[in-house]
């Protein structure tokens, strides 16, 4: 399974750790919600960013601005939620992740 997206950063707000910012994307109809953990990733209002989701390891992992794994934390019938070691992201409508998979997230700014 692998899903690539090209999604822009519709806002960028603080959240409620030190450190931590929510960013909501959109892909398409595809909603993207997830933590910005300062010092690991900047993303700002109106970046443009490619979202890699796989159960495969990338070959390289130099492309990208950040990279991650984890596992399905939560699912709903319109939405899912990926925990990349407590770094969360909220996909809507839902990606068909399925439960015990890693999955490998990585995202590059364009």
């Amino acid at each position: 399974m692998e899903v690539e997206m090209d999604a822009i950063v519709e806002k960028v707000e603080p959240g409620k750790l030190r450190g931590q910012k929510i960013a909501y994307a959109r892909a398409g109809d595809m909603m993207i919600t997830f933590d910005v953990i300062e010092g690991l990733l900047a993303l700002s209002e109106g970046d443009k960013i490619k979202i890699l989701v796989s159960d495969k390891r990338p070959e390289s992992l130099d492309p990208f601005d950040f990279c991650g794994h984890g596992y399905l934390a939560a699912f709903r019938d319109d939405a899912e939620l990926l925990s990349l070691w407590g770094i969360l992201f909220l996909f809507k409508p839902p990606l068909g992740l399925k439960d015990n998979v890693k999955y490998y997230l990585c995202i590059k700014r364009m």
